[in-house]
């Protein structure tokens, strides 16, 4: 049973290894020069970057690996992106991963198809870097926020229940 003083003094350490972890991003993309654009610019934000090309290879690696955002393109070779969000969503480990739909096809039905098979943000092309990059990070900050919250929340819970 912790006492409120280690409670203190263990809280910060377990936020810390919670919240400050680097961020892992798949970027699944055919188009090199595109996926090297958006590697790059994430990379120089600190973030760790992996780049994937066809949808085949993408499943395969969502189906092993856990990334923090997705960021995934809808016209790739072999699987289709939406397939891909899909998967990705109905996976129970990747159940905290976001995924950003980075695409060409900017009609609404393709948006709300995207939406429908649990896409976080749908961007159409041409697009700004920039732009991509803050969406990734509002994203990631929400996540560790509301991580915070629910660490907070369970901590508590458990503290107060103990009886102390």
């Amino acid at each position: 049973m912790l006492s409120t003083g280690n409670l203190l003094e263990v809280y910060p350490m377990m936020e810390a290894q919670a919240v400050k972890k680097e961020k892992r991003i798949m970027v699944v993309e055919d188009d090199i020069n595109i996926n090297r654009l958006v590697s790059y610019n994430l990379s120089k934000n600190g973030f760790i970057t992996e780049s994937v090309y066809d949808g085949f290879e993408a499943q395969e690696r969502l189906s092993r690996e856990v990334f923090d955002v997705v960021v995934l393109d809808i016209m790739l070779p072999s699987i289709d992106g939406f397939r891909i969000c899909k998967t990705v969503k109905e996976n129970p480990a990747a159940f905290n991963t976001f995924v950003v739909i980075l695409t060409a096809r900017a009609e609404s039905q393709d948006m709300v198809y995207g939406n429908m098979v649990g896409a976080d943000y749908y961007i159409t092309k041409p697009f700004s870097v920039n732009k991509l990059i803050n969406i990734i990070k509002e994203l990631t900050v929400m996540r560790d926020k509301k991580y915070s919250v629910l660490l907070h929340s369970s901590i508590g819970r458990s503290w107060s229940e103990g009886g102390n």
